[in-house]
């Protein structure tokens, strides 16, 4: 999300999960994006992974009209999953878009936009909450 990594922490399966909103935990100033912030933002997501009892990490990814500072804080994430042995999945932001309008109450029974007031989720959370859905078991 622009210059900052939303974050949820989802428990359960698809039909039973329970969401703890980290929010917009990690971030690089918006007026800069050296290797230098690029670097700390790194450093500050692999103190919070091994700070975490995390099974998983999944990411929702941007599109080929994606920001550069996307692009860089989405290697960083796969990066440092790679480097911590982490296991990690990519979804593309198209797919979860699709996932929200229709494939989400299908398979749930459930609207989507009820399920984030029931998490208290924000509307600009709705694509990590389904990305992560989509990867439980």
């Amino acid at each position: 999300m622009s210059n900052s990594a939303g974050m949820l922490i989802i428990d359960g399966d698809q039909s039973t999960y329970s969401v703890t909103n980290l929010g917009k935990l990690l971030s690089i100033p918006k007026a800069d994006n050296t290797i230098k912030d690029i670097i700390e933002f790194q450093t500050n997501f692999s103190t919070h992974l091994q700070n975490q009892t995390i099974d998983r990490v999944v990411l929702c990814e941007g599109g080929n009209d994606s920001k550069k500072m996307r692009v860089r804080m989405e290697f960083v994430v796969l990066s440092e999953c790679e480097k911590q042995s982490m296991d990690y999945k990519t979804y593309p932001t198209g797919s979860c878009t699709r996932l929200i309008n229709s494939t989400y109450k299908k398979e749930t029974g459930r609207e989507f936009s009820d399920d984030l007031v029931k998490n208290s989720l924000p509307k600009y959370m709705g694509k990590a909450l389904v990305a992560g859905w989509r990867f439980l078991e």
